[in-house]
């Protein structure tokens, strides 16, 4: 009964992502962010799942674009497995109209309740 549950979540997320309309990511935005503190992410560029960038929220993961895809419109997002890891990959189109894509590792946080 527990998986399926976990099924139906997982495919209810991916529906109601692939249904997200496109976002501006702007960099002028002024807001207090807090990112991960005792995280090593020097050797991580968000690449792929092996460089994946350690996250303790989704608000973590626009801050790192906000950061790093400036004036990047946003495309989707999607819960993907690798190794039973969850991941977020963040899809973009960045300013010259070259779609590029941000690999989030969420284990932290993902499916650990409120």
């Amino acid at each position: 009964m527990k998986k399926l549950i976990q099924l139906t979540c997982i495919i209810g997320l991916i529906f109601t992502s692939s249904c997200s309309s496109t976002k501006n990511i702007n960099n002028s935005e002024k807001e207090e962010i807090t990112t991960s503190k005792n995280i090593d992410n020097t050797a991580r560029d968000g690449s792929s799942f092996e460089k994946a960038i350690i996250v303790k929220s989704i608000k973590e993961e626009y801050v790192y674009v906000k950061k790093n895809c400036i004036n990047c419109t946003m495309l989707g997002q999607a819960l993907a497995y690798n190794d039973k890891k969850p991941f977020d990959i963040l899809r973009l189109k960045n300013a010259e109209g070259k779609e590029v894509s941000y690999y989030f590792d969420i284990s932290l946080f993902f499916g650990k309740g409120f």
